[in-house]
């Protein structure tokens, strides 16, 4: 089979017709245009040109030869076209992985800073748990997985989202709040996304008696608010338990008991006339949202592209 390279001067010398002429057009000598031909010509087993006639004609092996010459230099032209606008971020692909809550209310910004910037990219959002996240990660199937679990370091690169606080949610009809006034956070601060650090968090007790909305076990809100309830010392009344954090979130605006919501979920929706809001502990409330991917995978132009736009995140705190 011939070399890439042998046919390009083959296909100069057909295009010239004349190997002088071909010659300085590539600004080589004619005799090493000659040997590179010939040598093509040994690889076909004839001979490409006919030298006899002037100028010079193709045998028809030689028309064969550029008939596919053309077919290939075509597919290498398109080939070049695409890697450019992969580079160029004309085109390309960006898959994401996490629950909806993160990918939703947490990396909303950036997917959408993202999208407008690169409408060219096929930006593709799976929602999918932490283990089967990193399960993903490993087999390619994911760019980046954002999540709040530790990912294991020598597995997976960590870039840093945002650091959120989970707070607690109650209905404004619960009479529980009076007692609890002097800790609810200004419902300016969650319309402006930032949370007051002289805010203390309020005692969970004074809500022993309320009815709360949770997530179901293994989730890492779940999780952190029966560390909560054992802190306090009280074992909650729960009237429902659901997959999503929007749903309870959405149930309490509506009465239907208390919860605790991310401080993301909690800034992207107005219900400052419906719930009051506090702070918890800071050990078992605060956790950091990370995108991770896979070490020692070359990142595309896409991924670098999502990882710069990361420092707005924490530019809108």
């Amino acid at each position: 089979m011939t070399s890439f390279h042998e046919m390009q001067y083959v296909y100069e010398v057909y295009r010239h017709q004349s190997f002088s002429k071909a010659a300085e057009a590539m600004y080589i000598s004619q005799s090493s245009l000659s040997l590179m031909v010939k040598k093509a010509e040994k690889r076909v087993g004839s001979p490409i040109f006919d030298r006899s006639t002037l100028p010079i004609t193709l045998t028809e092996a030689g028309r064969a030869y550029i008939r596919a010459a053309m077919q290939i230099m075509s597919i290498e032209q398109d080939f070049q076209t695409e890697i450019g606008n992969i580079q160029q971020m004309i085109t390309g692909s960006l898959t994401l992985g996490g629950t909806t809550l993160f990918t939703s209310y947490v990396l909303s910004p950036v997917i959408s800073d993202f999208s407008m910037q690169y409408p060219g990219i096929d930006l593709r959002l799976h929602e999918v748990n932490s283990e089967t996240l990193q399960q993903e990660l490993m087999n390619g199937t994911l760019d980046f997985a954002v999540d709040n679990a530790d990912f294991d370091p020598n597995l997976f690169e960590q870039h840093v989202c945002t650091d959120e606080e989970i707070l607690l949610a109650v209905p404004r009809k619960s009479s529980a709040n009076s007692r609890a006034a002097s800790y609810a956070l200004p419902g300016e601060a969650l319309r402006g996304g930032q949370i007051r650090q002289d805010c203390l968090p309020v005692p969970l007790s004074y809500f022993m008696h309320e009815p709360f909305l949770l997530l179901r076990e293994g989730n890492d809100t779940r999780t952190r608010a029966d560390m909560l309830f054992a802190r306090a010392g009280f074992h909650p009344n729960i009237r429902l338990m659901t997959d999503h954090q929007i749903v309870c979130f959405n149930l309490a605006a509506y009465g239907m008991g208390c919860t605790f919501v991310s401080q993301s979920l909690a800034c992207s929706a107005d219900y400052s006339d419906r719930l009051c809001f506090y702070r918890l502990p800071p050990e078992l409330s605060l956790r950091r949202v990370s995108l991770y991917s896979k070490k020692k995978r070359d990142m595309t132009p896409p991924m670098r592209a999502f990882v710069a736009l990361l420092p707005r995140l924490r530019e809108r705190k």
